[in-house]
């Protein structure tokens, strides 16, 4: 009698729970908390509560070597990553990784995800800035590349000229060299002329001089003399 008065109690209390619950947590303030994931497992040296802890607590989302369970399957020999070895109640193992260590997963890939965001961003700016500089160079390398083209032009045309110049001064050069020549042969032939009219000269008075001894010499001959008086007369 007393133990079915005991279950009908507990039933009541089971079910007045949640009213209890709903009740405080109307006349609390409006906040939110969570229930702690983090659940530390202590590890005994033998398939039991009587025996030795050789490891105050196991953190959950450690990943452990399971080697053999006890008879009555609810303890298990395991051995952590470190070397740790002994048994822990089987409850408190599951074959896939707690939710906390999940989302810690989610919450790194996430964090990488963000990460590896800000640097395709900043990449993506950068290369927005070096196409603003490329452009601004391609603007600048067309300007350079239109004033070399028309320097190029007013070289060109300056070089004919000097072409033409050239080409003027050669004829110049070969004009001034044939008058060079032609002034040579003048000369030369103004200094054998000069030489033939000083020898022309020096004929001319060489036969002045002759004739005039000639002319010395003859004429009292061709006069015919006077007789002198003859003193016998």
């Amino acid at each position: 009698m007393r133990f079915r008065f005991a279950n009908t109690v507990c039933s009541l209390r089971v079910l007045l729970l949640p009213v209890v619950l709903m009740a405080h947590s109307i006349g609390m303030a409006q906040e939110t908390q969570y229930v702690s994931d983090k659940v530390l497992v202590p590890v005994r040296s033998g398939a039991g509560a009587d025996y030795r802890i050789v490891n105050r607590g196991l953190p959950s989302g450690t990943a452990l070597l399971v080697f053999a369970e006890s008879d009555d399957g609810e303890w298990a020999e395991i051995e952590t990553r470190g070397g740790t070895r002994g048994w822990i109640p089987s409850q408190y193992l599951q074959q896939e990784p707690p939710a906390a260590l999940l989302i810690n997963d989610l919450r790194v890939e996430l964090e990488q995800a963000r990460a590896e965001r800000d640097r395709v961003v900043s990449q993506l700016n950068q290369s927005s800035t070096e196409v603003d500089e490329a452009d601004e160079t391609i603007i600048g390398l067309t300007t350079t590349i239109e004033r070399t083209q028309a320097e190029l032009t007013e070289i060109k045309r300056v070089s004919a000229a000097a072409l033409d110049l050239d080409l003027m001064n050669q004829q110049l050069v070969a004009e001034l060299e044939s008058g060079r020549s032609s002034a040579d042969l003048l000369r030369l032939e103004n200094v054998r002329l000069r030489e033939r009219i000083a020898n022309n000269q020096m004929m001319d008075g060489a036969l002045a001089v002759l004739l005039g001894v000639i002319l010395a010499v003859v004429a009292p001959r061709l006069w015919p003399r006077k007789k002198r008086p003859d003193g016998w007369s």
